[in-house]
């Protein structure tokens, strides 16, 4: 699946943060985290919507846990041009075993608050 791209200015450094990951592991056991994708933009970006559907769809996929930060950085590539791409997965634990995976540019994590959360 390819994201829809847009247009936007140069230089935009983009930070996207997502807790709804979900892909299936090889044996069809679910695997649930963190996404967190960085990157400059080159005048482009892609659309949010397509981002979430994108997200989305690993659900129906299956995947080894090491590859998922590498397959959604190829998605991010072939779909839009940009400069220090950045993608960081961190797993929630299976097994007592917390994994984090990173590809691409490295860079620190860090999650904003909802401002309009519901207590």
């Amino acid at each position: 699946m390819r994201l829809e791209k847009i247009n936007i200015q140069k230089e935009t450094k983009i930070e996207l943060h997502s807790k709804e990951l979900l892909f299936l592991a090889k044996n069809g056991q679910p695997y649930r985290g963190s996404l967190y994708v960085k990157f400059d933009s080159l005048g482009e970006s892609f659309d949010m919507l397509s981002f979430k559907r994108y997200i989305t769809s690993l659900r129906n996929k299956a995947f080894y846990a090491e590859d998922i930060a590498y397959e959604i950085y190829r998605t991010i590539v072939q779909s839009i041009e940009s400069k220090n791409l950045g993608v960081v997965v961190d797993l929630n634990a299976r097994g007592g075993i917390q994994q984090r995976l990173c590809y691409g540019h490295a860079f620190c994590t860090t999650q904003k608050n909802t401002i309009f959360q519901l207590s």
